[in-house]
């Protein structure tokens, strides 16, 4: 039967074992002098080491700034090119607001009209209504229209008749 310990003990240590430290005065010359070497190699080995660690770490970071001020600038120029186009709306919003409103749609003036119904009007530019033709075939001219035309059509009012 197996009785745990009343004291934990400490795990086993990971990686090689280091030998116990013997006392420095104990190693003649040759080795305490070998053994310098080895320390300063090891030394300048870790020094490279961290300071490569370190030229990747910031060689990283000055990628990432560059990225993100490429997407800043990126995104500056969209919010730029947004603000011209709102810009150009606007302004052709308010152009369109400052125009006057199109005129009707400007017709030539009634040259011929039906001397017994005013509303039966023509200005001349084809295709002929029907009923011109109707009353070419009763006998009738073109010139009757015109001066029933001359005659009945309403005349505009002078401008300086206009309320403004």
């Amino acid at each position: 039967m197996f009785i745990p310990p009343l004291y934990p003990t400490r795990p086993a240590p990971k990686g090689p074992l280091m030998p116990p430290m013997k006392e420095l005065k104990s190693y003649p010359q040759a080795e305490l002098e070998a053994l310098a070497e080895r320390i300063k190699t090891e030394i300048l080995k870790r020094e490279q080491e961290e300071e490569d660690r370190v030229r990747r770490a910031a060689e990283e970071l000055a990628r990432q700034a560059a990225e993100a001020e490429r997407l800043a600038r990126a995104e500056a120029e969209a919010a730029a090119r947004a603000l011209a186009e709102a810009a150009a709306e606007a302004e052709r919003v308010a152009k369109a607001a400052l125009e006057p409103p199109p005129a009707e749609k400007e017709t030539a003036p009634v040259r011929y009209m039906h001397p017994s119904n005013r509303a039966l009007t023509w200005n001349g530019v084809p295709p002929r209504p029907d009923w011109i033709g109707a009353w070419l075939t009763t006998g009738g001219t073109l010139y009757a229209l015109e001066v029933a035309a001359e005659k009945l059509a309403p005349k505009p009012i002078p401008g300086s008749f206009r309320p403004k």
